[in-house]
């Protein structure tokens, strides 16, 4: 009896410590919510980590802002124009249609000192490969 007993809590005992306390997935990689991956994407922008906003737009991007329509190479050539020193997200809303999530927010943001504030419009697919933007729209808030 002790034998079987002792030979059961051998083989479950790594089962449950690889499933017990392994770390939940963080990141682009464990990001789910609208506002999360928001969030992701302007702290990379912040961070001038342009690969992963790159990576992270579609090819067939599609934007729309103060200055007109804008495809994806002057969307990121506008990102890379003036440093984001700070930002911070409120407001946001996210509805998913299918593998489509479109999120709405309101963004804060301090670029090369001068501050603005807008409400965004993005529309995020879920591929394989994670998350990209695929739409982005701006308008300017009242009094900014």
């Amino acid at each position: 009896m002790h034998k079987r007993l002792a030979l059961i809590v051998l083989f479950l005992a790594p089962t449950l410590a690889c499933n017990m306390w392994s770390k939940p997935a963080s990141g682009w990689t464990g990001a789910t919510g609208g506002e999360q991956i928001e969030k992701l994407f302007w702290q990379d922008v912040q961070a001038k980590n342009w690969a992963e906003v790159d990576r992270h737009v579609a090819g067939t991007f599609a934007g729309a802002g103060p200055g007109g329509t804008t495809d994806r190479t002057a969307f990121l050539r506008e990102l890379q124009k003036a440093p984001l020193a700070d930002f911070s997200i409120s407001e946001c809303n996210s509805h998913l249609n299918g593998a489509d999530m479109i999120v709405t927010c309101t963004v804060h943001a301090q670029w090369a000192g001068q501050a603005s504030a807008v409400s965004t419009l993005s529309v995020w697919q879920q591929l394989k490969k994670g998350w990209v933007m695929v739409a982005h729209s701006e308008s300017k808030l009242a009094g900014s």
